[in-house]
């Protein structure tokens, strides 16, 4: 699949060439798009993750209740505007346009919920079809996954008292797609989990990790269909080398929400949609397993 930086209402722009001019252009092109990619994959987007990203273990705010629910409700049509916005636009027009929905009194849960998740789903989709190109569709990621993090600070003021339970999230080791897997530890967070995130984990890291350290829960985010051998073997070594032999392994991301069996073939525990789903059933299934563990 021919993955060009040149958008489908561009057009071709080697018809009016000669066709030897145009074969060493198209060799040109091809060079540059690999160029491109290789930065923002190896260089711009971890260094902006590293940049923004929350300490390791980090402790959860405890300033009261649960944020209050939004008197706005979100659609299709804010998803829509913000995944137009963040393509087309800059950065500081796509914080400008979530902002204002958060001044007009939707909830921080459901700006990350209801049009976040589903904008960066969406924008996933056209990369997918090919409907969109690579660096638009990278620097609209980076947009949106911006506001998130401006927007997390606020969000963990309203959680809960830290407990003793351990969650460890991540993407699939290699994954660039981190958005999803920042939220999800930010709601693991609000309500008191202990989390241990990264982006970067390596497959021998991740596994290092749960043979020496406790953790409850390993809450894995899958973003294509290619990833699927990978995590199956990696689920089976995580249950064979963990000091926590119940451990719940639970899987989401957007292969969540094409693959209604996902869980089942993967060897995970459960799926879950969204980060307000996956803290629900994790909470709900911890205290039982760390019971029958320390039995």
């Amino acid at each position: 699949m021919d993955r060009s930086l040149y958008t489908a209402e561009e057009g071709p722009l080697e018809s009016s060439r000669r066709p030897d001019t145009g074969r060493r252009n198209r060799t040109e092109d091809r060079q540059v798009r690999r160029a491109v990619q290789s930065v923002l994959e190896n260089a711009i987007v971890p260094r902006l993750m590293n940049a923004h990203r929350s300490p390791l273990s980090a402790p959860p705010s405890m300033m009261g209740e649960a944020a209050a629910s939004s008197g706005r409700q979100l659609d299709v049509a804010h998803v829509n505007a913000l995944v137009e916005i963040s393509l087309r636009g800059e950065a500081d027009q796509t914080r400008a346009f979530v902002m204002r929905l958060k001044d007009e009194g939707v909830s921080i849960e459901s700006l990350y919920l209801d049009l976040i998740t589903p904008a960066a789903r969406k924008i996933g989709v056209m990369w997918e079809a090919d409907t969109c190109d690579f660096v638009l569709v990278t620097l609209a990621l980076l947009r949106i996954q911006q506001v998130a993090y401006d927007l997390s600070p606020e969000f963990l003021e309203h959680g809960v008292e830290p407990s003793s339970r351990r969650v460890m999230i991540s993407p699939v080791p290699g994954s660039h797609h981190t958005l999803g897997a920042a939220m999800v530890a930010d709601f693991f967070r609000r309500d008191g989990w202990d989390v241990f995130s990264s982006h970067d984990l390596s497959r021998a890291e991740l596994l290092r990790l749960v043979r020496k350290e406790w953790f409850d829960v390993v809450a894995l985010s899958i973003s294509a269909p290619n990833q699927l051998v990978l995590i199956t073997a990696l689920i089976s070594d995580i249950r064979k080398v963990s000091v926590n032999k119940g451990i719940l392994v639970m899987v989401g991301g957007p292969l969540a929400q094409s693959v209604p069996d996902l869980a089942t073939r993967v060897g995970a525990d459960a799926v879950t949609l969204d980060a307000k789903e996956a803290v629900d059933v994790a909470g709900q299934a911890v205290p039982v397993r760390r019971a029958s563990v320390a039995n």
